[in-house]
């Protein structure tokens, strides 16, 4: 039997977005204090039904499909996992900081959207910019 093989760059890659994802995960899950209050874009999101533990479940589960995903040639999934949780975590801070702006209150959750979204923006550039190079080939 063959032991698994990395899909070169892109496994890589996706072995430290699974590394990311966990750490996401881990750090959302309910192990310590939490603080009193949270950024309005947090809020947004951990609320129920989705809950912030259940998040950190979600984030656990795309950086488990990412590492899977490494070892595969068709890896799309991984990619997909790790850039729909960017997405959703990107767009409810980019939400919270406008909702700020529009209260009149001081709020710094537009650097934390760019820091989602920015790279989620780059990942979907490169994997169209990838796919539609495969196919020309």
């Amino acid at each position: 039997m063959r032991s698994p093989r990395l899909n070169g760059a892109r496994g890589a890659a996706l072995l430290v977005a699974g590394a990311y994802c966990a750490a996401r995960g881990v750090a959302y899950l309910p192990l310590g204090a939490r603080p009193d209050a949270l950024p309005r874009g947090l809020e947004l999101i951990a609320n129920p039904p989705v809950t912030l533990e259940a998040w950190a479940v979600l984030w656990l589960i795309a950086g488990v499909v990412c590492v899977v995903m490494a070892f595969r040639r068709q890896d799309a999934v991984g990619w997909g996992a790790l850039t729909f949780m960017m997405t959703a975590w990107g767009a409810a801070y980019l939400y919270g900081w406008i909702e700020a702006l529009v209260l009149g209150i001081e709020s710094r959750e537009w650097l934390t959207a760019t820091t989602y979204l920015g790279p989620a923006a780059m990942i979907g550039i490169l994997s169209i910019w990838h796919t539609r190079r495969s196919r020309a080939v």
